[in-house]
């Protein structure tokens, strides 16, 4: 099984700019095909940002439908069932077919119980990383939660104190513009009266 996992992880994949290149048409008319075959039940690889990688097999599924609806004028639709039952009944690639299709090598009982308690072993290994990925995982969630938890009471915190203060600003204008108001009428009166 790591065998096969490793051979698709090495086989080459071109970008769609690469296969629209190779087969002389517009991003825009692969991506079309892409997906019609896709609605067929045909499958292509997806990178980490969700664009289609396309192998050698699915290059020449490709050409294929190219030369069924050019050449020989099948419609699109007819073209794409016709390239995905091919392919469903067409041998996995050579360098596949050869790990994936070989017959298991005849072993002795004791080795073949040897073999799966390592694959066991393995497979629990595999199991407690997650498991430990998990748990890893969920104390950064709660870390995270907890960080926006103080980072939105800091803020609150803060807007009420601005507008305590913006309050208290406005209060300490009011008082001096009635102290002011005070003294400008106080100062009228003393003029008018000569008061000392």
């Amino acid at each position: 099984m790591g065998n096969v996992i490793e051979l698709v992880a090495r086989e080459r994949t071109y970008s769609g700019r690469e296969v629209a290149d190779l087969l002389g048409i517009g991003a825009s008319t692969l991506r079309k095909w892409s997906m019609l075959l896709e609605s067929h039940g045909y499958w292509f690889l997806r990178d980490n940002q969700n664009r289609r990688e396309y192998r050698q097999i699915d290059i020449n599924a490709l050409q294929r439908f190219y030369r069924l609806t050019k050449d020989q004028l099948v419609p699109q639709e007819e073209a794409a069932q016709m390239i995905v039952t091919h392919n469903s009944s067409e041998p996995a690639p050579r360098s596949e077919a050869a790990v994936a299709l070989a017959p298991a090598p005849v072993l002795h009982p004791h080795v073949k119980d040897e073999s799966i308690d390592r694959l066991d072993q393995k497979l629990h290994i595999l199991a407690s990383h997650m498991k430990e990925q998990d748990a890893a995982h969920q104390e950064l969630l709660a870390r995270v939660e907890k960080q926006e938890a103080y980072i939105r009471n800091s803020l609150k915190e803060r807007d009420r104190r601005l507008t305590k203060a913006m309050n208290d600003i406005m209060d300490a204008k009011a008082q001096l513009a009635k102290i002011k108001d005070a003294e400008r009428k106080t100062t009228i009166w003393q003029k008018l009266f000569r008061i000392q």
